[in-house]
């Protein structure tokens, strides 16, 4: 217990499946792109203002699955490590309620509601050494319940504004270990699902060009940080005679940070029903600056600050990222009430993790001290290349829309070195890898 008390908890930071590859199968499909043009559920997390698009109501179901293959490679040629995390599983459900208020505000209000659901977990969050080899923006991706809802209001003049939020699930508890009467060691744990919240603020504009079918929208969101923590204090000093300290094992099981996108999208939509064409461009910047850290200390010091009482985490430097989206939608007639859509776009987001990383500190029992050890945190620039394809049916037939998707994300090959703090390299490999996601929804309008 008292070695344990200089360990470090460290929790896999991943952003929420959302963040990594967009909302919704036909956004995801056009290269997680939708600021400016998402209709629908999709609009709760891409930009809520357009949820006063919405119609009729809406109900849309579907299942996202995934892989990853993540490697870090010594420069030696020598694998240091695969990661392989649980494939990702999850349902999504979508709703869309337009407001049927009367008179002026008539067709202007609209409601959109999405939900994910890992088929596994509620939240997850893992507590790994600094020292093993991870991918703390990646890692456990997905899983943890999302909830985000958003709505909408046509002001007039071509613009649209919007609010939402967004909820994540996490846990906090505690854990009390004590003997009993005879002698025996026993254990309560007590633990809660609590919720955690973001705002979103978001605007789209109609650019008043005379180029009729053909619209032009402006959209600009704004999402707040969102973070789902995992806290467990874990309390022995009822087992012996000794000054045992409390431990406290938490961290964040996911996290987004604050961030800004803004889109710009051709919209055709001819008034004949026939084929519809999308072309949208975006780009994201995230502040990966305010991050907190991957690490927590396990003991927390009540007196002498940051390190009287246990190591102190490496500081490291996070960078604020940017992303930037293309995205297609090519829409072909089929008949009367039949449209067959075909999607594709691709991305490329920058890492907010540094190419150089302090190296961390453990008690090293053979000289009753301190010993470093390299910080070993990988993670990439990402290339995402996505396709889609989608059917939407309208009177005379069913009211029902089918989308699907794909997406490929190639890790760009990058070199990671652990150093100390007087710069001696302590640990370099090549961090690499690939992401596979794909999906499936089905909506009907009522």
């Amino acid at each position: 217990m008292l070695g344990a008390a200089l360990l470090l908890a460290s929790r896999d930071a991943a952003a929420s499946p959302e963040d990594l590859f967009g909302y919704g199968a036909r956004t995801s499909a056009m290269g997680a792109t939708g600021t400016a043009y998402a209709g629908g559920y999709e609009s709760a997390w891409h930009n809520p203002a357009l949820a006063s698009e919405i119609r009729a109501p809406k109900l849309t179901l579907g299942y996202t699955g995934g892989v990853l293959r993540l490697d870090a490679v010594g420069l030696d040629g020598v694998r240091i490590a695969r990661r392989e995390p649980g494939p990702i599983k999850g349902t999504v459900i979508g709703a869309e309620i337009p407001i049927p208020f009367g008179g002026a505000l008539r067709d202007r209000v609209g409601i959109s509601l999405a939900f994910y659901q890992p088929t596994d977990v509620v939240v997850r969050g893992r507590v790994l050494y600094p020292e093993k080899p991870q991918f703390p923006m990646l890692d456990d991706r997905g899983q943890s319940v999302t909830i985000r809802a958003g709505v909408g209001a046509d002001i007039g003049y071509g613009i649209k504004l919007g609010v939402g939020f967004a909820a994540l699930a996490e846990i906090v508890g505690n854990v009390v270990a004590a003997t009993d009467a005879t002698g025996r060691v026993g254990t309560q744990v007590e633990t809660q699902l609590v919720a955690t919240y973001a705002p979103s603020f978001a605007v789209a504009y109609d650019l008043p060009l005379k180029t009729s079918p053909e619209k032009w929208t402006l959209g600009l969101v704004f999402r707040g940080t969102l973070d789902a923590r995992f806290g467990v204090e874990i309390d022995g000093t009822k087992l012996s005679s000794l000054q045992i300290p409390l431990f406290n094992i938490s961290g964040l099981a996911q996290y987004d940070p604050g961030q800004i996108a803004v889109e710009i999208a051709r919209r055709e939509e001819p008034p004949n029903g026939g084929s519809s064409n999308v072309l949208a461009l975006q780009l994201v910047y995230k502040r990966w600056s305010s991050f907190p850290g991957v690490l927590e200390p396990t003991v927390v010091c009540t007196e002498g600050g940051a390190g009287a009482c246990g190591l102190v985490p490496p500081k490291i430097d996070w960078s604020d990222t940017i992303a930037i989206r293309l995205g297609a939608d090519q829409g072909y007639a089929l008949g009367e009430g039949a449209v067959f859509h075909v999607r594709g776009g691709t991305f490329y987001e920058t890492s907010p993790l540094p190419s150089s990383v302090l190296g961390s500190e453990a008690f090293d029992a053979s000289v009753k001290g301190l010993a470093p050890l390299p910080t070993r945190y990988y993670d990439s620039d990402r290339i995402a290349l996505t396709a889609g394809a989608g059917l939407s049916l309208s009177k005379p037939l069913p009211p029902i829309d089918l989308d699907l998707f794909a997406q490929f994300h190639q890790l760009v090959p990058r070199a990671i070195r652990s150093t100390d703090a007087a710069g001696n390299v302590l640990a370099e490999a090549e961090s690499s890898g690939s992401i596979l996601v794909f999906g499936m929804n089905a909506g009907v309008k009522f």
